[in-house]
């Protein structure tokens, strides 16, 4: 006998009620932790920025074998693998920005994943003019919180034009 889609989704809610009932909490529940991840990732980062905290310890909220692309153009050495390489990538935040902090605009969350919108401001530590470059993160959290994979939206030509 053959049945259709809903017929069957209608058989097994039917005799696992309570099993379709956590699957879908779940989900909600995952996306949730996720969400927490995601303001705590953005809000320690601000706090690690310049001017007050280390931007290097930034790398402290990533997973030991995470990695960071950058999708408009790579840094030297290309993407950040691992903490030590990412300790290096936040750490010259300190030689280049005066203050550096990242202003939401909106987010998106499914699963363990994550897209944030915004804005990342601050203040060229050479000349003091002010910089503002719209950025998007695509995050990847693994269940403990850290960032697994981190690919960042941004156009860093931008500085060299606010700069002139």
């Amino acid at each position: 006998m053959r049945t259709s889609g809903r017929l069957k989704y209608m058989m097994v809610a039917a005799l696992f009620p309570t099993a379709l009932l956590s699957a879908s909490y779940s989900g909600a529940v995952q996306a949730q932790n996720t969400d927490a991840f995601l303001t705590r990732y953005i809000t320690a980062l601000n706090a690690r920025m310049p001017p007050s905290g280390d931007p290097a310890t930034v790398a402290e909220l990533f997973s030991e074998d995470a990695v960071q692309y950058h999708i408009f153009g790579e840094p030297p050495g290309g993407p950040q693998r691992g903490r030590q390489a990412l300790a290096q990538f936040f750490g010259g935040f300190k030689e280049s920005f005066a203050d550096w902090t990242h202003i939401e605009r909106s987010r998106f969350i499914k699963g363990n994943s994550a897209v944030w919108e915004g804005t990342a401001v601050g203040h060229d530590k050479r000349s003091g003019k002010p910089l503002k470059l719209p950025i998007v993160f695509f995050l990847q959290f693994n269940d403990q919180g850290q960032v697994r994979e981190d690919r960042v939206y941004v156009d860093v030509d931008m500085i060299g034009e606010q700069l002139k």
